[in-house]
């Protein structure tokens, strides 16, 4: 949702934060909700008056910056963290730059991330209003940090591109992603929420008491298009939390055509088993883009978007007697995954960062593009999704299929253990793998199971399968 076209009356003076300048290339800000109540506050997320849960910051932007102009980076992130300093969707702000004509700029809104970021390249010299707004605040005490960042050489420093590469018959220099994940956390095995997080990110965080942490459809196996038959409703879940970060130069970009030439060349239709063949989209560092097959990707009908399946990889180790990882214990039934920038990691940062680019709802199912096809593959009407530079993708424990069967797991010291890139059909920087990996006790009861976090450790060498 795009906020006014003009800044919003102010209902209080805003708070002016200096001038943006290459002396002073970084200017700060903060702010916090005002909720008496214990309950989830929804506000407005585009008012026409900056008044209640809404907060205006002025800085001046002067001539020389403008002339020639040079880009800033409008942010903000939660101040109310997650488990452990991690990443918490428990609130929700938007972001809008209005320019000194009072015009707007550029806007960032919505909820299912920690944070906003959008760029902006002034062209007129005054004064900028950056406007903060509320749409869903769970925390007591929710709030925000912000920054406007000068695009300069001393505050900002990305990752460099990688040069001498060939992609798609391409020679050049290439901005690619490199990913790493957290090691798996908020973890659980019993007791699911009310109802999983919605498609739009709303956290529903309350448990209940259950003795499995499964829904119903995945305990039954209905979630499972190729199961046989319906199993016996005794599945339990090991849920937990994951975070695939972007830490390289570039985005990790995929392009799903939903009809017409897929990555293999050939016709097809992307809502058809089988026939979703995803691009990866690489820019070089003179801006040119070339795309190259990336694996599979399918259309989930009960997530309602499409699906990429090769971004990162779940499995339980057990644990040797030194505490290493050891043998293979079962692995993860989720295999596909809506890319979106959730975790804004690189906020506050030189690099990496960047304005978030890639929102998961709609973004993997409405198209980013409407054309009509040709022969050059991943032309014509396409969805695409992806991480950012400075973001992490972020699947919640309560998300659906966000876990490990340990029906037949017994009790004992296991690693639940994070790979990225599993396939190695993504073009990165780097190890084309990477590992993360978390220690816990597994106790299997006649009734229920529960789980205890040992160790964290955020690389490992990745363990075969």
């Amino acid at each position: 949702m795009p906020g006014p076209p003009i800044t919003p009356v102010a209902a209080s003076p805003p708070t002016a934060i200096g001038s943006l300048n290459f002396s002073h290339p970084v200017l700060n800000f903060s702010g916090s909700v005002n909720n008496p109540t214990p309950l989830p506050l929804v506000g407005d997320p585009s008012p026409p008056v900056c008044a209640a849960e809404c907060a205006e910051y002025q800085f001046t932007v002067p001539h020389d910056v403008v002339a020639p102009p040079t880009p800033f980076l409008a942010a903000i992130k939660n101040s109310v963290a997650g488990p452990g300093g991690t990443f918490n969707a428990n609130d929700g702000f938007n972001l809008y730059i209005y320019g000194p004509s009072g015009t707007l700029l550029a806007s960032q809104n919505g909820i299912g991330a920690n944070g906003q970021s959008a760029m902006v390249t002034p062209t007129e010299a005054g004064v900028y209003t950056a406007v903060v707004t509320v749409t869903y605040a769970e925390d007591s005490g929710a709030g925000w940090n912000g920054e406007i960042r000068l695009i300069t050489p001393t505050t900002w420093q990305p990752a460099p591109a990688t040069c001498g590469i060939t992609v798609s018959g391409v020679t050049d220099c290439f901005e690619l992603p490199t990913l790493r994940s957290l090691p798996p956390y908020d973890l659980t095995a019993s007791g699911v929420p009310p109802v999983a997080s919605t498609p739009l990110g709303f956290p529903f965080p309350a448990s209940v008491p259950t003795s499995n942490s499964c829904y119903a459809d995945e305990t039954l196996g209905l979630d499972n298009p190729s199961a046989g038959g319906v199993q016996h409703p005794v599945t339990r879940c090991l849920r937990f939390t994951s975070d695939v970060q972007n830490t390289g130069a570039g985005s990790l970009t995929v392009r799903i055509p939903l009809a017409g030439t897929g990555a293999d060349g050939q016709p097809g239709v992307a809502y058809l088993p089988g026939q979703c063949s995803p691009l990866q989209v690489l820019t070089t560092s003179t801006g040119q883009t070339v795309s190259r097959p990336a694996g599979e990707c399918e259309f989930h009908p009960a997530h309602g978007h499409f699906h990429y399946a090769a971004l990162v990889g779940y499995a339980l180790h057990s644990a040797n007697a030194d505490g290493s990882i050891g043998a293979l214990a079962s692995k993860s039934s989720k295999e596909s995954f809506c890319l979106a920038d959730d975790d804004y990691f690189g906020f506050g940062t030189a690099g990496p960062n960047g304005p978030r680019g890639n929102v998961g709802q709609p973004g993997c199912n409405v198209p980013r593009q409407v054309a009509a096809p040709s022969t050059a593959p991943g032309s014509g009407t396409y969805v695409e999704e992806g991480v950012t530079p400075g973001w992490g993708d972020v699947y919640t424990w309560d998300t659906p299929d966000q876990y490990i069967d340990v029906t037949n797991v017994a009790s004992g010291t296991y690693w639940i253990v994070e790979k990225t890139n599993p396939a190695g059909v993504i073009l990165v920087a780097g190890p084309a793998q990477t590992c993360s990996a978390t220690e816990v006790q597994l106790t299997q009861g006649p009734d229920s199971a529960a789980v205890q976090q040992l160790t964290s450790l955020p690389s490992v060498t990745c363990p075969s399968e």
